[in-house]
């Protein structure tokens, strides 16, 4: 269990980007479409929630998992910061499992990996805090593909992500926490993510959703 001490100190050097939360997400359309969305359709106790950006939102959780029901709780264009701001619905329904996936679009707004990772901890510490008998899946980010120059703030950022994926490998093993390496599974042999599983170089299509239900099936379902 992590002190109110150490999520404090986090969240002084959180308020560094207050100011990027407002500009970045806050105010963003499908942000605020979302947040109303899940106003309208509240969370129940113990349920298993996937918390995460556009990857996340595009996933039919309950369809993939008919017997689990699993939740979405993905907003596209959400980043840590925006994902802090909108934990407490999540907290309070006191889910039975979170599946998180965070950091591609921290990574495009060009921020270190060094805040990205307090953001993530923040948003696990807060979790655990606050609803202490959930379980907490860490899922890997996922590699690009920038052959098809869809999205330039990514160019040249796949160094990123794999270090990003390392430090939440080791952050997870140090604190016990599950970390779900979905990475590899997607790569292709020159190392960007495979065209058979992407409509842009980023996002999914069919085949890359079953490619990553396969890698943690056993986690929703057990």
């Amino acid at each position: 269990m992590r002190t109110i001490l150490s999520i404090l100190m986090l969240f002084c050097t959180m308020i560094l980007s207050a100011q990027e939360i407002q500009e970045n997400i806050l105010e963003n359309k499908t942000y605020l479409e979302r947040m109303a969305y899940f106003k309208a359709n509240p969370l129940t106790n113990g349920q298993i929630i996937f918390l995460g950006n556009s990857l996340t939102q595009g996933g039919k959780w309950n369809e993939y998992f008919p017997n689990q029901k699993p939740v979405n709780r993905g907003i596209a264009g959400d980043n840590t910061l925006g994902m802090l701001n909108r934990l407490n619905e999540i907290i309070i329904a006191k889910p039975k499992k979170v599946f998180l996936m965070a950091g591609i679009n921290d990574i495009s707004l060009s921020r270190s990996n060094e805040k990205i990772m307090i953001g993530i901890k923040s948003i696990i510490y807060q979790i655990e805090t606050g609803s202490p008998y959930t379980k907490i899946y860490v899922q890997s980010l996922l590699p690009i593909n920038n052959n098809k120059n869809v999205y330039q703030r990514m160019l040249n950022k796949e160094w990123q992500i794999e270090q990003l994926n390392k430090e939440l490998k080791a952050f997870c093993e140090k604190e016990n926490i599950t970390f779900i390496n979905i990475y590899p599974a997607f790569l292709s042999e020159d190392r960007t993510l495979d065209a058979r599983y992407t409509t842009d170089g980023l996002h999914l299509n069919d085949n890359g959703y079953t490619v990553w239900v396969d890698q943690i099936r056993k986690y929703v379902e057990e």
